[in-house]
């Protein structure tokens, strides 16, 4: 008897393991999960900084002589410097004339002031580096390797396209330039 009672707990315990085995194998054929993110776009704290490595919105000349015009020697260096950038590997910088502000003439490569006067933006060194022409507005490409990267400028103040030395009267000056950035 002892034989039978023992051979049926294991067919009882071996139909519930079946029966466990079983559920398993019917149990869900198939999961769904939704997946959720926000995109967002790469940026930096962009800033134009003074040949001191200020922040500055403005590119002080001091005072401009005519023999300075004349001899296109009144040159300020700045730059603009991208620093805290996340998902950004580039950027590329546009120069375009500011609100009120139109090119020295409809073809120049110089932004239209008063005075008589013109301004030149240069990426690098004026006369050796790239002009940012005012009427085509190329693009110029900043690198940003670990979180930063800057573009190293010049401006220099010039006598307006179409004018003359004898066409320069005093007077304060200035020419509002925008710089338009693209991340990439």
């Amino acid at each position: 008897m002892r034989k039978h009672l023992t051979a049926l707990t294991m067919a009882i315990c071996g139909g519930l393991l079946s029966f466990a085995s079983q559920a398993q194998i019917s149990g869900t054929s198939s999961l769904t999960a939704t997946f959720e993110t926000n995109v967002v776009p790469g940026t930096c704290t962009a800033e134009i900084q003074d040949s001191t490595g200020n922040a500055s919105t403005e590119i002080n000349f001091g005072d401009v002589f005519k023999s300075d015009l004349t001899a296109k020697s009144r040159i300020e260096a700045f730059k603009l410097n991208f620093s805290n950038c996340s998902g950004v590997k580039s950027a590329t910088v546009q120069a375009t004339p500011g609100a009120g502000i139109s090119c020295s003439t409809g073809s120049s490569d110089k932004f239209g002031s008063t005075h008589g006067t013109a301004f030149e933006v240069w990426k690098g060194l004026a006369d050796t580096g790239t002009v940012l022409n005012c009427t085509t507005q190329p693009t110029q490409n900043v690198t940003i390797s670990s979180g930063s990267g800057s573009l190293d400028m010049n401006a220099r103040i010039v006598i307006a396209d179409g004018k003359t030395i004898a066409d320069v009267t005093p007077g304060a000056v200035t020419s509002l330039v925008t710089f338009m950035v693209t991340y990439q």
